[in-house]
């Protein structure tokens, strides 16, 4: 019986700290209802940008490249040029055969990267794979031009 009375009580004690606790939306210095209204900015779109091509040019905080796939949302780069920027966050991998340089020109060049703004806006990569192009595929291409 002491127990139910125990239970009783606390059940009692803390309804009664909820409702005084309960905010009725008044604000109690003036007694009047205050509504605060917040502006937001709006963050500007990134769409995913898929691209592979080959490296035209490289520099320490971007490259270009000629497209020659890419994404549904980037088909219109599909034989463009395109400057990629890279920054701090960017994974850079680099697969090459006889020397300890690269990326170089001529290299194919996977890339993931975010397009921010319209679709004239920075592509910035967030990963970029570039390797040597094999012998066979080069040797393809040299066949087909003669």
């Amino acid at each position: 019986m002491k127990l139910k009375a125990l239970f009783l009580a606390l059940a009692v004690a803390g309804a009664g700290a909820s409702f005084a606790l309960a905010d009725d939306g008044h604000n109690k210095a003036s007694d009047t209802t205050s509504t605060s209204t917040t502006t937001t900015s709006e963050t500007p779109k990134c769409p995913r940008a898929e691209l592979r091509g080959t490296l035209t040019s490289v520099s320490a905080t971007s490259f270009t490249m000629t497209v020659t796939k890419a994404n549904h949302g980037e088909n219109a780069l599909v034989g463009q040029t395109a400057t990629v920027a890279v920054d701090a966050k960017t994974r850079v991998s680099w697969d090459g055969v006889g020397t300890f340089t690269g990326p170089n020109t001529n290299d194919d060049v996977t890339v993931h990267a975010r397009q921010c703004g319209d679709a004239t806006g920075t592509i910035t990569a967030q990963s970029v794979k570039a390797h040597t192009p094999h012998a066979d595929k080069a040797g393809k291409h040299d066949a087909a031009k003669k």
